[in-house]
C-alpha cells in the first residue's frame, strides 16, 4: 500500500489506534480528518538519493503533512502552541527532540532506536504495534523531500518554487499557517520546505554532517539534533535541501 493511516480518535487515553492501508489519495483528496483525527503516511520506497548519491536500502513512511496541533493533543494531551499561529490543523510547535523521543533512551541514537515512554514516538509505537516508527534519519528527510528532483527545492529552484512550496519569511507574516496549503512534492508530501522545521534522529556535529554511504544515520556523537527544512521566520537559504 502507498499510504498508512493511523486513527487518534480515541485519544491520549486510547490503549490502542486502529491502522490502516490504502493504495491512492482519497477521491476527493485529504480532508481535515487526515488532519486532525487521522495522521497518514506516504511509503518511500527504497533508493539512491539523485543527488548525493547515498543509498536507503529499506523502504520508509513519512508524514504527509507535519503533525499538528490537534494530533499532538490527541496522543499527548496537550497543546504547547501559543502565538505563532493555533488552531486543529495549524502544525504543533515548540516541541523538543526529547518530547519526541526522550532524554533517556531516547537520547542514544543511533546506538540504539529505543525510546523513553513519555515520548510522542513511544505511545504511538505502543498503541499502533508499529514499532519502527520514528524520527526520520537526515538522510530519509533530504530523499523524501527531494522525491527524486535534483533541484534547490523540490518543485524547482526559483523563487516562485519557493513559494509555492514553502511558508517562510517573505510571505508567512510571521506566523505558522494551516498544514497542506502550499505545493507538495513528487511525492505527495506537503510543507518540507517550510512553515515549521522538522526533527530528525541525526546528532548535530559540524564536523560530521555529510550524508554519503549506505543508509547513513550520522555521526555518533553532537551537540543536540538535526533540524531539517525552512520555518515560517527562516530565509530562502534555510528553506533549501
Amino acid at each position: 500500500a502507498d499510504y498508512l493511516i493511523i486513527d487518534l480518535s480515541g485519544g491520549p487515553n486510547a490503549t490502542s489506534y486502529p491502522v490502516s492501508y490504502r493504495t491512492g489519495v482519497p477521491s476527493g483528496g485529504w480532508t481535515d480528518e487526515y488532519k486532525t483525527t487521522k495522521l497518514v503516511m506516504r511509503k518511500c520506497p527504497a533508493g539512491t538519493d539523485p543527488l548525493n548519491q547515498f543509498s536507503l536500502t529499506k523502504d520508509f513512511f513519512a508524514g504527509v503533512f507535519e503533525v499538528t496541533q490537534k494530533q499532538w493533543k490527541l496522543v499527548m494531551g496537550n497543546n504547547p502552541c501559543y502565538g505563532y499561529g493555533v488552531g486543529d490543523t495549524y502544525p504543533v510547535y515548540f516541541i523538543s527532540y526529547d518530547a519526541l523521543r526522550g532524554s533517556g533512551e531516547g537520547a542514544r541514537w543511533p546506538n540504539s532506536s529505543s525510546v523513553d515512554s513519555t515520548s510522542f514516538v513511544y505511545k504511538l509505537r505502543q498503541r499502533t504495534g508499529l514499532n519502527e516508527l520514528d524520527l526520520p534519519t537526515s538522510a530519509q528527510w533530504e530523499y523524501a523531500c527531494r522525491a527524486g528532483e535534483t533541484t534547490k527545492y523540490n518543485i524547482g529552484n526559483d523563487g516562485a518554487a519557493l513559494d509555492a512550496a514553502a511558508w517562510y519569511s517573505s510571505n508567512s507574516g510571521g506566523q505558522t499557517h494551516c498544514v497542506g496549503l502550499k505545493t507538495p512534492n513528487a511525492w505527495g508530501l506537503f510543507d518540507m520546505h517550510g512553515n515549521v522545521d522538522e526533527w530528525c534522529l541525526d546528532n548535530k556535529n559540524n564536523l560530521v554532517e555529510s550524508l554519503s554511504g549506505v543508509d547513513p544515520c550520522g555521526p555518533t556523537t553532537g551537540s543536540g539534533r538535526l533540524q531539517r527544512g525552512g520555518y515560517f521566520f527562516g530565509s530562502a537559504y534555510d528553506c533549501e535541501i
